[in-house]
């Protein structure tokens, strides 16, 4: 393979490279680089972008970008001679294909203007997109690609300063010979969990170095033809790492749970509602309840943060959760400087006795959606002391009701704005349901939604707020998105109700945003409802990429336009290095599959210049506009008050 110039790279011309102004990006994205000027001359080239690119270019040399760029797609010609042209920070962005050897290399290549006469591509190796995404999701020390039977195949990060040797010589080995004796079973169990489940979520483990220290591993398994598993280790932040899994959030721990009552799992969920401390005892709380769960419950003990100050237990058996919250309530006080706490408790039976998997699913995400947004007096109103059965009972009694308000549009809906970032032109409208303020049951916009999918209502409700939305189409000319449950989205009926409400509407108007509220069980069936819509010319986006664990499932086996970056990943970015990672890796994976990006919450100008810099196309948020009337339209669809979203409006959006 060539050798390259080195990374300050050298000037044709005899000027000095521009090394100074691509430094940012040069620390940020050190993968493939080239920078050039409208001629086509190189200016600069990193040793990485010649090593990717010799697959794709054995035999052309790179003095002149447009040569290996018109040898690589040759319809890109056109847009390189308008290079001059002040259109914004990404180009193009394209996915190739090569084969090096044995090895297949699928690379990614931006085109970006970064000033007139400088120009710089950037190419990354998508191959290794989901090592990228592992790291994202967690401050990795060790990342560590591993085959079912539990060898090596790779091992990068400071593997000789957590194994006590060098990153070769952990290939091969048996990931069990590397971890302390005494949590082998502990490695084993969770191996099992990442083979049945796809996820693994962060548990302590003690290493076989000399001093055993403890790390955090975590994982995921990358399905495909060879099937492995990622998994990284890390340093527990503080020491305050429980020796139990946590499920990072209120969404994820649902899942957990359901996936718990669809495995045959006997067992109890307890819930504690935990007021008056303030943040900075966050870590000191769930340190205190993971090793009070593991007293009370065992080993087998699964634990999520619903909400802040609200956490989920999930035990196979019984759990004191009576005398759970007394200690946790001692320990606060002994602990915390005498800090007073109220802990508040319940317990759930998930027995499901005469429910079908189904009805046990659906009471259960019903129960942890009004203990996230009401705590204990939440669920106690919807009869959850008698379980599963009595949530079923309880919520049955309201579904006239409901269905009533569904068939008589007893909704609103407000509009907000989707902007492209290069010119701030409107690109389309989200359309975000609320309920009128003087509701006789004075429900939520967030409760509404969750009983509506639990008592199977949502292709009604969903098909409901679409010929509203239609209306307003056909009224105003605007395109206009609206959100459709993963429920709806697997029922061919419901697509063939949803397209003849298109008829003599033009093109691409209508957008389909899939959210992740309900898991998406059967996605062979979803990818032909989603391809069905795509056919007809119906814009597809997965809503809140990034805020669950199917998402990257979800993007993986459905073939759609937009990818919705969750508002959380636009506010980390804004705060630092990893952040930015993980909405590059999103960017990337979008690229890769010829989808375009929305970001969520855009409410500053530094906002929109890092989500340019990034590469995403579109955002939302305040900074754009608030939910209100469409312009053109009626007053009815856009004036309302109180919460927003099939699901709650997010702050920001």
């Amino acid at each position: 393979m060539p050798e390259g110039p080195s990374p300050e790279g050298s000037r044709h011309d005899g000027q000095s490279a521009d090394a100074d102004d691509l430094a940012e990006i040069v620390r940020r994205a050190p993968i493939g680089l080239l920078s050039f000027d409208t001629a086509g001359m190189v200016l600069m080239i990193n040793p990485s972008a010649r090593a990717l690119l010799y697959p794709l270019l054995p035999d052309t040399p790179l003095e002149n970008v447009f040569t290996g760029l018109a040898a690589i797609c040759p319809d890109l010609m056109e847009k390189v001679a308008g290079f001059t042209a002040p259109s914004g920070t990404i180009l193009d962005q394209r996915q190739l294909r090569a084969v090096a050897g044995a090895h297949a290399v699928t690379l990614s290549l931006s085109v970006s203007r970064l000033r007139p006469g400088l120009h710089l591509a950037v190419v990354r190796d998508l191959t290794r997109l989901n090592d990228m995404i592992a790291f994202a999701f967690a401050s990795a020390d060790v990342l560590i690609d591993l085959d079912p039977d539990g060898t090596i195949r790779w091992a990068g990060g400071a593997v000789s300063t957590v194994f006590d040797m060098p990153s070769r010589d952990a290939v091969g080995r048996q990931l069990c010979s590397l971890i302390a004796p005494r949590d082998r079973e502990a490695l084993a169990r969770a191996l099992a969990v990442i083979a049945s489940r796809g996820r693994l979520a962060p548990l302590l483990l003690g290493v076989a170095n000399a001093a055993e220290s403890r790390h955090v591993l975590s994982g995921m398994l990358v399905d495909g033809p060879a099937p492995r598993y990622l998994l990284t280790l890390a340093p527990p932040p503080d020491g305050k790492v429980s020796s139990l899994p946590w499920v990072r959030g209120g969404r994820d721990f649902q899942i957990e749970a359901a996936n718990w009552l669809k495995a045959g799992q006997a067992g109890v969920m307890g819930l504690l509602d935990v007021k008056g401390l303030d943040a900075t005892h966050r870590g000191a709380l769930t340190h205190m309840i993971g090793r009070l769960a593991a007293e009370t419950g065992g080993d087998h003990v699964v634990l999520g943060e619903i909400s802040d100050g609200r956490f989920g237990i999930l035990g196979p058996g019984p759990i004191d959760m009576a005398q759970l919250s007394r200690s946790l309530s001692g320990l606060v006080g002994s602990s915390l400087g005498g800090t007073a706490a109220e802990v508040r408790q319940t317990t759930i039976d998930l027995n499901a006795g005469l429910l079908s998997i189904s009805q046990s699913v659906q009471a259960l995400r019903l129960a942890l959606s009004r203990f996230g947004s009401g705590g204990i007096d939440g669920v106690e109103a919807l009869g959850g002391a008698k379980g599963l059965s009595g949530i079923i009972e309880q919520v049955s009694t309201r579904k006239r009701a409901l269905a009533a308000r569904i068939t008589g549009s007893r909704f609103t809906l407000a509009y907000q704005p989707v902007v492209s970032l290069r010119d701030r032109q409107i690109h389309h409208y989200e359309a975000l349901l609320r309920l009128p303020p003087d509701a006789s049951d004075a429900m939520g916009t967030q409760d509404f939604v969750t009983m509506v999918e639990a008592l199977g209502l949502s292709p009604d409700l969903d098909l409901a707020v679409l010929r509203r939305a239609v209306r307003a189409i056909r009224r105003t000319g605007a395109s206009i998105a609206v959100n459709v449950s993963g429920r709806s989205i697997v029922s061919p009926t419901f697509v063939q109700k949803l397209l003849a409400e298109l008829v003599g509407l033009p093109p691409r108007r209508l957008l389909v945003e899939i959210t992740e509220t309900v898991e998406i069980e059967d996605m062979a069936a979803a990818a032909m409802q989603v391809d069905r819509l795509r056919a007809a010319l119906v814009a597809v986006c997965l809503d809140d990429f990034g805020a669950g664990s199917a998402s990257f499932r979800y993007v993986r086996d459905l073939r759609v336009d937009y990818l919705k970056i969750d508002g959380a990943f636009v506010r980390s970015a804004s705060e630092g290095q990893q952040g930015r990672s993980f909405v590059r890796a999103m960017q990337d994976m979008a690229a890769s599959s010829k989808a375009e990006t929305i970001a969520e919450m855009v409410e500053t100008e530094e906002d929109v210049s890092l989500m340019l810099e990034l590469g995403v196309q579109y955002g939302q948020g305040f900074l754009f506009g608030r939910p209100g009337p469409i312009p053109g339209g009626d007053a009815p669809d856009g004036v309302a008050a109180g919460s927003a979203r099939l699901g709650v409006e997010q702050p920001g959006r």
